[in-house]
C-alpha cells in the first residue's frame, strides 16, 4: 500500500470518528474522553483516533487533507532532500 492510500484510509477513519463524536454530543450522552469505547466497526490501525477530542479530530483531518493534496501534487517530505 502506498503513502497516498494510507493517508486516505486514515482520513476516512478520522472523518468517521468525528461523525461518531458529533452524534454522541448531539445526543447529550456522556463524553468518553478518558477511555477507549469498544466499537467493532473501527479500523484497528487507527484506534488512537477514538481518544481524540472533536477539536483534535478536526485539526487532524485538516492536516491529513493537506498532506494528501501535497502528496498528490508531487510535494513529498521536505526533509527528504537532506537524507
Amino acid at each position: 500500500m502506498n503513502d497516498a492510500e494510507l493517508l486516505r484510509r486514515e482520513l476516512r477513519s478520522a472523518r468517521e470518528e468525528l461523525v461518531r463524536k458529533r452524534t454522541r454530543q448531539s445526543d447529550d450522552l456522556p463524553a468518553s474522553n478518558s477511555h477507549l469505547p469498544l466499537m467493532p466497526e473501527r479500523d484497528e490501525a487507527f484506534l488512537r483516533l477514538a481518544l481524540m477530542s472533536v477539536e483534535g479530530l478536526e485539526t487532524h483531518i485538516a492536516r491529513l487533507e493537506r498532506d494528501l493534496a501535497d502528496l498528490e501534487d508531487g510535494i513529498d517530505r521536505p526533509d527528504a532532500e537532506f537524507e
